[in-house]
């Protein structure tokens, strides 16, 4: 594989995985959260999200 074919695919994935964790967030801020809690942290029985408990 060409250098440039390399660099142009990691810039697909960069722009692909960009794209996922934006519709995440969306998903996330708009989910209904059940939290289950656990000793350091709590995660939303629905979309996975996870809050830290103690800093």
């Amino acid at each position: 594989m060409k250098v440039q074919n390399i660099e142009e695919e990691i810039i697909q994935t960069k722009n692909h995985l960009a794209f996922l964790e934006k519709s995440l967030k969306e998903i996330q801020k708009k989910c209904d959260h059940q939290f289950k809690r656990n000793d350091n942290f709590e995660r939303c029985l629905k979309c996975n999200k996870a809050e830290a408990l103690y800093y």
